[in-house]
């Protein structure tokens, strides 16, 4: 069946995403939706993108995001994704600040100059809040901000936490060393602990309050060059394990810098750019 698709493409930080807007007329069928992911994201047969975000009305909010990534899966956040939106629907609206929902919540976003400042919440530890995405084994595990794992062949020691999207964050003394898509694949291929698979942000601390990240994503099962939850979990735990002494946490990904604020709350808050790159329309065989 063809289909002729409408689209504006964004990106923040290098993490690049395919926006189609769905808020207004027929909505696209969510099997059409995994199926369009696959082929769109495709850099070398298509458009290209980390994922394809689709914005639907919703009920007091400015927008609803859905996003699917180029395994035809649906991702529970997106941090960045959420900043490219947020800076389209205050462009379509004349707002400088506008309220998503996701699939973990609503988000609230407000612009300040070039900046996009989103309002993420907490960074969620206790198994209560991993449970759907882990296999714990033996003892129901508390708190995962300590936890060895052996998955794929692959032994680490890290921090398991849901900022959103499940991500376990490892210190390393040198990033640019990891074999990120080795490690990342090994592990996501191994679902005996982690049935849906995981995020791994490896960490390595540079200053009093500063970090570079390089993030493997589930969904995309490569590097991106930026993730927006995967600078949110590792800035909270970089700070909660003492790695960094002051905030506000400035993180430096392959794609770019994020600045992450965490209140005495533990609410914490993402700032970055969102970039719109072109629009286009395209048509494709589903």
């Amino acid at each position: 069946m063809k289909r002729e698709i409408s689209f504006v493409k964004y990106h923040g930080c290098g993490n690049d995403f395919i926006l189609k807007d769905e808020r207004r007329g027929p909505r696209t069928p969510d099997k059409i939706r995994s199926s369009l992911a696959m082929i769109l994201c495709n850099r070398h047969f298509s458009v290209g993108a980390d994922g394809v975000m689709f914005v639907e009305p919703a009920h007091g909010v400015d927008g609803s995001m859905r996003l699917f990534e180029p395994a035809g899966n649906e991702a529970d956040m997106c941090g960045n994704g959420l900043r490219c939106l947020a800076a389209y629907l205050m462009e379509k609206l004349n707002k400088s600040e506008v309220s998503i929902l996701t699939r973990d919540g609503i988000k609230l976003v407000s612009r300040s100059g070039e900046s996009y400042r989103v309002d993420m919440g907490p960074v969620r530890t206790d198994s209560r809040d991993l449970v759907e995405y882990i296999k714990p084994k033996g003892k129901r595990l508390e708190s995962m901000t300590d936890l060895r794992m052996n998955a794929g062949g692959c032994d680490m020691r890290g921090s398991l936490v849901n900022s959103g999207e499940p991500h376990f964050v490892v210190k390393t003394s040198d990033v640019g060393a990891v074999r990120m898509r080795e490690i990342g694949d090994a592990v996501n291929k191994d679902t005996t602990l982690f049935p849906r698979g995981v995020n791994i942000d490896f960490v390595e601390v540079v200053g009093p309050a500063r970090i570079k990240v390089r993030t493997y994503e589930r969904g995309v099962y490569d590097e991106t060059l930026a993730c927006g939850t995967g600078a949110t979990a590792s800035a909270a735990v970089a700070l909660s394990k003492g790695w960094v002494k002051k905030r506000p946490v400035k993180v430096e990904t392959v794609g770019g810098c994020l600045r992450i604020d965490v209140d005495a709350d533990g609410t914490t808050y993402m700032t970055g750019p969102a970039e719109r790159v072109f629009e286009g329309r395209i048509r494709v065989d589903v």
